[in-house]
């Protein structure tokens, strides 16, 4: 289980700081994490209905989940930013916004939906932008140790998402320190990317690495 955290550090830092930059290789990076995540925590589920079982089914309805994901992120390219979008959306406006003017009730969740259709349609519509704050965020998670492979496993033992949801303004013990390391991670990680587009870093992969820029045209790579 270690090395899967370390594992998810390291996708998460290259997401924090690489993500949008990265183009069509981030989102297929999202779309596996998510989708073998998805994997991970239904697998009790669906294999015994499938008559398989054991450590070798597990390890397949991972594998086959996160690459699911990654082909629907490649072939749905707006959705796939869309999609996240909405659920970075929803989940600031539940735990961030919410808060801000009331302690719960019916109200939480108009806004969290509220929040999510508004990041959807940003994602849609402004792909480089909301992919620079979407693979930061979930790279921050992962980064910052807020989501790890036991969180994946409770949510699976308990067959729900809670285990996963985190409070994005808490503190995170840092080396005897309380620091609010997911939202250090996370600015530093949309200013660094922003900062790859500005000075040009984003066109010089391209020639390169096939694929770079493939979601924002060639037009806006810069």
């Amino acid at each position: 289980m270690e090395l899967v955290n370390i594992g998810l550090l390291l996708a998460g830092l290259v997401l924090v700081f690489f993500g949008a930059a990265l183009s069509i290789y981030a989102v297929a990076l999202l779309g596996f994490l998510i989708g073998a995540g998805g994997g991970y925590i239904l697998a009790p589920t669906l294999l015994p209905a499938l008559g398989a079982e054991g450590i070798v089914g597990f390890a397949i309805a991972v594998l086959v989940g996160g690459a699911l994901g990654a082909a629907l992120s490649y072939v749905a390219l707006s959705f796939a930013t869309a999609i996240p979008a909405f659920v970075v959306g929803a989940y600031l406006g539940l735990y961030v916004i919410t808060p801000i003017f009331t302690e719960g009730g019916l109200i939480k969740w108009l806004v969290m939906i509220v929040a999510g259709i508004v990041g959807s349609v940003i994602g849609f519509a402004l792909t480089k932008y909301a992919l620079m704050f979407i693979t930061a965020f979930v790279g921050a998670a992962f980064a910052s140790g807020k989501v790890q492979m036991q969180h994946f496993a409770a949510a699976r033992e308990s067959f729900s998402p809670d285990p996963l949801l985190f409070d994005p303004l808490a503190a995170t013990g840092l080396l005897g320190f309380e620091l609010p390391l997911f939202g250090i991670l996370f600015v530093l990680g949309v200013l660094s990317q922003i900062g790859l587009f500005k000075l040009g870093w984003v066109t010089k992969f391209a020639t390169i690495v096939p694929g770079i820029g493939r979601i924002f045209g060639s037009s806006d790579e810069s």
